[in-house]
């Protein structure tokens, strides 16, 4: 068993669950593992997963912006909108143009109101809408509110099936098996995402993400810690504190502490560190005093 604590960037293989995902690590780690944000079982790409005390802070890792690659295959809709559905009906997408799914991309840009899929994560009535779904029962339909900065079209096939391969980058929480859907809909012919890579949710880049042999080979080496992402690494967005040592020591206890006179008086949160750089935790910037709010323990 290896202890460790940090954020894994890890490569998820297609066919692997989050859960999954969490489990395969925490057997080997030996410690709490937690996940910032699911993955669908059929896609590939970028999976935060949290290590230990990065569970603490697995909030803000989720609050990132991600950025995909899918694909959309025309003509034919399952009722999970990927490949891994029922086939519900099939058509015929050889009249379509690639103008025309261009066309249909750019007015999913901006802010956009989505149903959640029936076969999601989203919890409706005490469970989760793919156990619902799983039931012979319908989900409720509830929008939500996200925003596609930018979806654009990398490359398009054409055919009875024709394919299209975009790139979106989006707010969390965002389907996109539920834009490939509805870019099928404005398209006419219907559609499903045939396959789908995460390449980047929040800092994490799937250039720097380690694959699982990668990360089982760290673990039997006894070097997992340099995969890992140290604890303050989602954290970049908030201010930083350095404490004086005595204000460190007392922070880690969770106690108030003066805060510095460039804090300011505002109350969101802020990293706060001790003189040799160290990471204590978060507090909250309250008039003249800082409030520990997330204190990593030595």
């Amino acid at each position: 068993m290896v202890p460790a604590d940090g954020f894994l960037n890890l490569l998820k293989p297609p066919g692997m669950t989050s859960h999954d995902a969490v489990a395969w690590l925490r057997r080997r780690v030996g410690t709490a593992v937690g996940h910032a944000g699911t993955l669908d079982r059929a896609a590939a790409g970028v999976l935060v997963l949290c290590v230990g005390r990065a569970r603490r802070f697995s909030r803000f890792a989720m609050e990132g912006d991600k950025a995909y690659i899918g694909e959309i295959t025309f003509g034919v809709t399952t009722d999970t909108l990927d490949a891994e559905g029922r086939v519900l009906s099939h058509g015929d997408a050889s009249a379509l143009a690639e103008a025309q799914v261009a066309r249909a991309l750019a007015t999913f840009e901006g802010e956009i109101e989505q149903v959640a899929p029936a076969y999601s994560a989203v919890h409706a009535d005490g469970a989760r809408h793919y156990e619902l779904a799983r039931q012979g029962r319908t989900p409720p339909r509830r929008t939500r509110k996200v925003r596609i900065m930018s979806a654009r079209l990398l490359d398009f096939a054409p055919g009875r099936h024709a394919r299209a391969r975009i790139a979106v980058e989006c707010t969390k929480g965002t389907y996109i098996r539920a834009l490939a859907a509805d870019i099928g809909a404005a398209v006419g012919c219907g559609a499903h995402l045939s396959f789908l890579v995460r390449t980047r949710a929040g800092d994490f880049e799937i250039a720097d993400s380690a694959t699982l042999e990668q990360t089982q080979d760290a673990i039997e080496e006894r070097r997992l810690g340099e995969l890992l992402r140290p604890l303050d690494a989602p954290l970049g967005a908030l201010p930083a504190v350095t404490l004086a040592r005595a204000q460190a020591e007392r922070a880690r206890c969770g106690g108030e502490v003066a805060a510095p006179s460039d804090c300011g008086g505002t109350a969101e949160l802020v990293r706060i560190y001790d003189p040799a750089g160290a990471f204590i935790g978060l507090a909250a910037a309250q008039g003249a005093q800082l409030r520990p709010r997330i204190v990593v323990a030595e």
